[in-house]
């Protein structure tokens, strides 16, 4: 009787062992190929072991009662030590993927480093240099002093005498009072290189355009000629001067020479002039032309050359080499009229101050 209790009751362990056999399989299948490989080895162990137990049992039960209880007390005793004995569910976490990671843990959005503001560069204000002093003008660029100056020349008698003439005189005459030299009583004087007009048309041109300057300004102006066809010796213009007495004998002319580099404003004056400051006067006239054009001033020689200073020691006389005719820029500039103004502009300026000395 009691056997045939005990079959159902086996036969409803055994099923129930199946069953479970059966979940667990399902359980395990959809676990992670990352769970522990150990504990599922451990879990099939432990089914295979409690099949095995089953049908050691069931075997059994074809045999003595005896044997059948004590597989019923060992069968409830390891049925209460199941029970107690949770079911391994693996002792590994599940591995986590990449992407599950990335989902999981939020990525950490980088705060963007502040773009530094460029400070501007201030503006350096550049250090003016110095000015320059002014380099000293050549005396061959001088500026006009007094272009167009009025002076007061009442009571002045001013001898001017255009040197040469047009026809030359060979005929010869003392060069000095206190000398047995001679020398030609006049000649044509020389001509420009470039202009090609003789020295006499020239100096008379300029001595005309003085006279009427100096007439305006009050002098008295005498001409020793006022054309070019004349037959007038040195010593005969030197009388003029001193007959009339003259505050100032001023004899006009170029000059030349061999070399075309040669320029400038030059002045003679009479070595035994009867008056102390002939030599001064000469400088005077020199520098006050050399103010009035820009022309180089060489100087004032003092010698006895000159016939027609030699006879005219009584009074301040000057022979004035206005420029160089050999001198291609000088020659053109002694026929430009603003030139020659220029040249009468300084001959005032140096009978001013004759006047006033």
């Amino acid at each position: 009787m009691r056997n045939k209790k005990l079959v159902p009751v086996m036969s409803v362990i055994t099923g129930v062992l199946m069953l479970t056999m059966i979940v667990l399989l399902f359980t395990i299948g959809p676990w992670k190929k990352s769970s522990d490989d150990s504990s599922l080895k451990n879990a099939k162990t432990g089914i295979e072991t409690e099949l095995t137990s089953a049908t050691e049992i069931t075997e059994a039960t074809k045999g003595s009662t005896p044997s059948i209880l004590e597989t019923e007390a060992t069968w409830a005793t390891k049925e209460q030590n199941t029970s107690e004995t949770p079911e391994p569910t693996g002792t590994s976490a599940p591995e986590v993927t990449e992407s599950e990671t990335s989902a999981a843990t939020p990525t950490a959005t980088p705060t963007p480093a502040p773009t530094a503001t460029p400070t501007p560069e201030a503006t350096k204000t550049p250090t003016p240099e110095p000015t320059k002093a002014p380099e000293k003008t050549p005396e061959t660029t001088k500026p006009v002093s007094d272009p167009g100056g009025s002076y007061d020349l009442s009571g002045m008698v001013i001898v001017l005498d255009p040197g040469h003439q047009r026809k030359a005189n060979s005929d010869q005459e003392a060069v000095a009072p206190w000398s047995s030299e001679t020398k030609p009583k006049v000649s044509s004087g020389t001509s420009g290189v470039s202009t090609k007009r003789p020295e006499y048309e020239v100096v008379l041109e300029i001595a005309l355009r003085m006279r009427d300057k100096l007439q305006s300004m009050g002098a008295t102006v005498i001409m020793t000629r006022t054309t070019n066809d004349v037959n007038i010796s040195n010593i005969e213009r030197a009388k003029i001067a001193t007959d009339n007495n003259a505050d100032v004998f001023l004899r006009l002319h170029c000059d030349s020479s061999d070399s075309s580099s040669s320029k400038g404003i030059g002045v003679f004056v009479c070595s035994k002039s009867e008056l102390a400051g002939q030599k001064k006067w000469g400088d005077w006239l020199g520098n006050c032309l050399s103010d009035s054009t820009g022309s180089k001033f060489r100087g004032t020689v003092s010698n006895t050359t000159y016939s027609g200073l030699n006879w005219a020691t009584s009074v301040p006389s000057f022979l004035l080499e206005m420029g160089f005719m050999s001198n291609s820029e000088e020659d053109r500039l002694l026929s430009d009229p603003d030139y020659q103004e220029k040249i009468c502009n300084g001959v005032a300026a140096f009978c001013n101050k004759m006047k006033n000395r």
